[in-house]
């Protein structure tokens, strides 16, 4: 891998962490300003979103961390390397299910109940990712 991809695959890594972790409701993190930019120019917006949320909740170290992250996007985004890593993402999911689907056929051989619904669920997860992916996807055309 280059160090671009791996510095993008980071920031990719790094923001979906400080993302999940910054208590925020879905109507504050999603601005209609966002929603009609595409590729990295939403990403950017996106982020800064975020950044402007944990200054007026004084999270400091999120603060730190969103700056790191929007610095590291601004200077090696691409529409290009976003749309592959999608691709990539949503080929890894459906790798995920062809296990998920292995597995509950084992589970449903067996008669295990429990492993039953836990793979159904699993199945039903990667197949909503997918669909926020494929989404995500679709902005690119």
């Amino acid at each position: 891998m280059t160090k671009k991809v791996i510095l993008l695959y980071l920031t990719v890594v790094l923001t979906g962490i400080l993302f999940v972790s910054i208590p925020a409701s879905a109507s504050d993190i999603a601005s209609p300003i966002c929603d009609n930019l595409k590729g990295c120019e939403r990403k950017f917006c996106e982020r800064e979103k975020q950044l402007k949320i944990a200054q007026e909740k004084g999270n400091k170290s999120k603060e730190k961390g969103l700056r790191k992250s929007l610095e590291n996007a601004n200077e090696h985004c691409t529409d290009k390397g976003l749309k592959e890593d999608l691709i990539k993402e949503i080929e890894e999911a459906n790798e995920e299910i062809a296990d998920y689907e292995l597995d509950l056929k084992e589970a449903k051989e067996k008669g295990k109940t429990d492993k039953i619904r836990k793979y159904q669920e699993k199945i039903k997860e990667e197949q909503n990712k997918i669909n926020l992916l494929e989404a995500e996807l679709s902005h690119f055309d």
